[in-house]
């Protein structure tokens, strides 16, 4: 999958995302970040400032991730959203269940 670029910072994975994350893409999206995690042992970071768009299948791939992630003992960090997707994390009250960032920093800085 060509829009999932990774590296690891500290005990992180981040995974930078560019693209829709929708119906059409969350497959593919889901299967890319699953073969990334696997093995690794640390928490994992998406960096979402380059995804234009999300719709239900998308958020249910990124729950999915987060049930995977917190199944294996890790945490699961959003950052970068744009507006536009923040909106709906917090008209779904998705906010209340993902830790959303700014940066990566905030998040590495930290532990």
């Amino acid at each position: 999958m060509d829009y999932v670029e990774s590296y690891t910072e500290k005990n992180f994975l981040v995974i930078r995302v560019n693209g829709d994350i929708d119906a059409y893409h969350s497959g593919d999206f889901k299967k890319a970040v699953k073969e990334k995690i696997e093995g690794f042992d640390g928490d994992l970071i998406l960096v979402l400032d380059e995804v234009p768009y999300i719709d239900s299948a998308g958020l249910g791939t990124l729950v999915s991730l987060l049930r995977d992630v917190r199944t294996r003992g890790r945490e699961m960090f959003l950052v970068g959203l744009r507006n536009n997707i923040k909106k709906i994390f917090e008209m779904t009250r998705l906010d209340r269940v993902f830790r959303i960032h700014e940066t990566v920093e905030e998040i590495t800085e930290v532990k």
